[in-house]
């Protein structure tokens, strides 16, 4: 049964903390322990997770917000479930955050923590929501109305996260997958197919590949993929709805294919980083960016960074596979930084911009402005689109206008891709730009057009705010860099592995440490304000 957790509102005169000499005291109230209760345990929405719990007259639940503050504390400090479970039971600053002021309340056991992991996941399943966004969304609003922070002007950045699976070779995820598929498999399938499935019952898939001479790996490989096969139509009849034989099929057809009747392995270079790393953790993808390479998830970051802002704090946080394209993440965030937090100007390096993007961001008139711009760099004696400017006649006509003032007329093709704009040949003869402007003459016609799609046009209008802004962008962005490594050095850093899998719970691991960089922030900025006002 569900019950809200308010007993944290009322203290003891005898409790441990308040036993505690007054000095210390003092310590822990302007320590951090106090801006997380203060501005983050205490704004936790509990009747969120209600949902989770039954509506008959039970037992109550462990109080929620203790079990959001125990895993954003967990992942903020990067300890392990044990080690956060000692410090909750002992360390008066850990319990002072959580609304405990004595060492005998609210004591839960540590598997009540893996229930509601559990409770959330199946939630989520069933109903493609996470609570902890929701909850944790719903907090840092509540920040930013407090402390009166503005959302309008944001930056965002993304960073590749590896979840906690080993790198698998081909031969050893099939080995893998096939032992998987063998749990489906009854003892009569196996005595009526000793050949097919003994091989492969003996060792580990690791084991297994250990003894495999390297030039035999190949026809190995081939074989293991033939057996597949052969178990996979087998087990179907009875099994083809079940997610191992599901994931048992993914494998199958990324790494073989079969034509009349022949099983044949598939050339490494056709293979696309969204093929399954490890079966578990199916939605991790391989992705190389630059010179690293991952296994895992790209995580992606928003914060507020108007000038004006005392402080600034995360406003979003995302977790997708890493083949996700940054286009796609925008346009994810979107809807929430834009109608929560007020967003009309977004920050960005040049993977953001582009025709995804630019229709989210219409969408919700949202402004982007990067720092850089993808493709290659234009020829300095050329002069592209970026030159001419867009204006509306009274009458709401569109006219470009080149560098020169001359206005063209518009006109649009008829399938609507292609838009032409017409200028006189007469009045372009004396241009001094004529060899490098793209408006070029059009025989036996006395005009010169310049065609460019909608596409092409916003590519010029990107180009042309990172040549007048590009450095003040620059600068304002460069600090989202330093948040994201706030967020994921207690992990390990750049290219970290997480110590957990699953897309749900990677996810979940860079919300909870997004929050406990903001709570320091704010502890930090209460803090200096606090010193401030005793000196005067």
């Amino acid at each position: 049964m569900f019950r809200k957790n308010e007993g944290h509102n009322q203290t003891t005169m005898f409790s441990a903390v308040n036993s505690l000499p007054d000095n210390v005291k003092k310590r822990l109230e302007s320590s951090w322990a106090d801006a997380f209760y203060q501005y983050y345990f205490k704004k936790i929405d509990e009747s969120v997770f209600a949902p989770l719990y039954s509506t008959k007259s039970s037992r109550p639940n462990v109080p929620v917000n203790v079990l959001i503050g125990f895993e954003t504390l967990k992942a903020g400090l990067g300890l392990s479930d044990e080690a956060m479970y000692n410090s909750f039971l002992f360390d008066v600053q850990v319990r002072y955050a959580l609304g405990l002021y004595d060492l005998d309340a609210g004591y839960f056991d540590l598997r009540t923590l893996y229930y509601f992991r559990a409770a959330l996941n199946s939630y989520e399943q069933e109903h493609g929501s996470s609570l902890i966004t929701l909850a944790t969304q719903a907090v840092v609003k509540d920040q930013m109305e407090t402390f009166r922070l503005k959302g309008g002007l944001q930056r965002m950045d993304s960073t590749l996260i590896q979840s906690n699976i080993r790198a698998m070779s081909r031969l050893q995820l099939v080995f893998t997958i096939i032992q998987r598929l063998i749990i489906l498999a009854s003892e009569e399938d196996i005595k009526g197919n000793p050949t097919l499935f003994e091989p492969y019952q003996k060792e580990d898939a690791q084991h297994l590949c250990y003894k495999i001479k390297y030039q035999d790996r190949t026809s190995r490989l081939e074989q293991a993929g033939i057996h597949l096969h052969q178990m996979l139509d087998l087990l179907y009849t009875r099994h083809g709805t079940n997610e191992l034989w599901k994931q048992a099929m993914q494998v199958f057809t990324e790494h073989f294919t079969l034509v009349e009747k022949a099983v044949t392995i598939n050339d490494p270079g056709s293979m696309s980083g969204s093929t399954m790393q490890s079966p578990h953790d199916p939605e991790a993808t391989y992705r190389t960016k630059g010179h690293d390479s991952a296994r895992g998830y790209v995580a992606n970051l928003s914060e507020t960074c108007d000038p004006s802002n005392e402080v600034q704090l995360i406003t979003s946080t995302q977790v997708q596979p890493n083949t996700t394209d940054d286009q796609a993440l925008l346009a994810e965030a979107l809807p929430h930084l834009q109608q929560d937090m007020g967003l009309d100007t977004l920050l960005t390096d040049g993977g953001y911009a582009g025709p995804v993007s630019a229709k989210a961001l219409d969408a919700h008139g949202v402004t982007l402005k990067t720092s850089a711009i993808k493709g290659a760099k234009r020829t300095r004696d050329a002069v592209g689109l970026e030159a001419f400017t867009q204006e509306k006649t009274a009458d709401g006509h569109q006219i470009i206008r080149c560098m020169q003032g001359l206005t063209g007329r518009v006109k649009t093709g008829p399938n609507g891709t292609w838009t032409t704009v017409a200028f006189p040949e007469a009045t372009c003869a004396g241009c001094p730009f004529q060899d490098q402007c793209p408006a070029k003459r059009v025989m036996k016609k006395d005009i010169r057009i310049v065609r460019f799609t909608k596409n092409s046009l916003r590519v010029a209008q990107t180009r042309k705010i990172v040549q007048e802004e590009g450095p003040q962008i620059r600068n304002q962005r460069a600090s989202i860099e330093s948040t994201v490594r706030s967020v994921i050095h207690v992990f390990g850093g750049h290219l970290c592995k997480l110590a957990v899998r699953g897309r749900q719970r990677v996810r979940d691991y860079i919300v909870y440490s997004a929050m406990m960089v903001n709570v320091r922030r704010l502890s930090k900025f209460v803090g200096e304000n606090r010193r401030i006002a005793m000196v005067n």
